[in-house]
């Protein structure tokens, strides 16, 4: 972690999200062959941040979602992992709830986690102390939700065709899966439902939750890390974020169905 200097990937991030931000309310999405949405914010996003992470940290594997991996082989050496847009269906059809993420693979450890939300100008990121900084400041997870009708449970889009639920409380899904794991450190957050992810999608909110001290790990409650994943593949099992003392009661109100 003392390979590269933080300040500099700071900068790039904001400067991806500058990249981005030009780009919203646009057109020129295109549809891939998973049937989800590219755009050129996507592919502007990740050229530059190759680019400049090859700078930064020469050396290191990029892992992206639009350009896969680079630079070495997979486990071989620490790894960048990049979405340039976390939720581009939002972003397409503009909403705010998009963001830009970065994750640190070394070994089997998300090592290090950004997100940037453009929209709100918001940046969490891991610090090399292990702590959790929002735009510079001290972000500490606040208490575990109070598991009533108003706690809140984040699910992905498609939850009413996948699972079933017994959770007392509401339903929120935000079009992000790096967005929603950042709910997890909020007060009315009961927990947060990832479902499949690809790596880009998990890295950086894996390391960011660690450090929180939330609980990760797949709904049947198998531990999550890095080599869950095959690189071009989403995870098998879903995922699911909470705080330690909910993570039982509220994973055991969800099933997953068949979809």
């Amino acid at each position: 972690m003392n390979s590269y200097q933080l300040d500099e990937v700071i900068r790039m991030a904001r400067e991806a999200g500058e990249v981005a931000l030009k780009y919203f309310g646009g057109s020129g999405a295109r549809r891939k062959p998973d049937n989800t949405y590219v755009t050129e914010a996507d592919c502007e996003v990740e050229r530059l941040v190759r680019n400049r992470l090859a700078e930064i940290t020469p050396g290191f594997a990029v892992l992206g979602e639009e350009g896969g991996l680079a630079g070495g082989a997979w486990g071989e050496a620490p790894c960048w992992v990049v979405d340039p847009l976390d939720g581009t269906s939002s972003f397409v059809s503009g909403l705010p709830c998009w963001s830009f993420s970065l994750g640190l693979v070394e070994g089997d450890k998300a090592g290090f986690g950004l997100v940037y939300l453009p929209m709100t100008d918001e940046m969490y990121y891991t610090a090399l102390d292990g702590s959790v900084l929002i735009n510079g400041e001290p972000c500490l997870p606040q208490p575990p939700a109070l598991l009533d009708s108003e706690a809140v449970l984040y699910v992905p889009s498609n939850f009413h065709r996948c699972y079933e639920t017994t959770f007392t409380g509401k339903l929120r899904s935000l079009g992000s899966a790096a967005y929603h794991g950042l709910m997890t450190a909020r007060a009315m957050t009961a927990g947060v439902l990832q479902g499949s992810l690809y790596l880009w999608d998990a890295a950086a909110v894996l390391a960011i939750n660690e450090a929180w001290g939330m609980r990760i790990a797949t709904l049947s409650g198998q531990p999550v890390t890095p080599a869950c994943w095959n690189i071009d593949r989403k995870n098998d099992e879903p995922l699911f974020f909470a705080h330690p003392e909910n993570f039982e009661k509220v994973a055991g109100a969800i099933k997953k169905i068949q979809c």
